[in-house]
């Protein structure tokens, strides 16, 4: 029998932990930013065993390790794929959590946009 999703507990984890990234990632190297982003991804994967929130992860892994493969990395590039991978979770959201997550995420990466 699974355990019902704390979706309240776990979205407010999920959006500090990439408030956190997106803080790293100004002040870090791609080396070290890409470190802190597939932390991150590996806490949600371990979290949450599938849905949003755990594609949400895979993602940001994957991405860690297209960061860490560039030579220079500009910030905006960053906010530019976390973006990206936020957008496209919309496509898979089964349910009003799920949505409210993506909702949370959305919006925690867009108090960083320039300009």
């Amino acid at each position: 029998m699974t355990q019902p999703v704390d979706w309240m507990g776990i979205g407010v984890r999920i959006v500090q932990g990439l408030n956190t990234t997106i803080d790293a990632v100004r002040q870090l190297d791609n080396q070290e930013a890409a470190l802190v982003m597939k932390l991150l991804g590996k806490t949600c994967t371990r979290m949450i065993k599938e849905g949003v929130g755990h594609q949400f992860g895979v993602a940001m892994i994957e991405t860690s390790e297209k960061i860490a493969m560039k030579d220079n990395m500009k910030f905006e590039d960053v906010i530019k794929m976390i973006t990206s991978i936020i957008g496209k979770l919309y496509f898979t959201a089964k349910t009003a959590e799920e949505i409210e997550l993506i909702k949370q995420l959305e919006a925690a990466v867009s108090s960083y946009q320039i300009g």
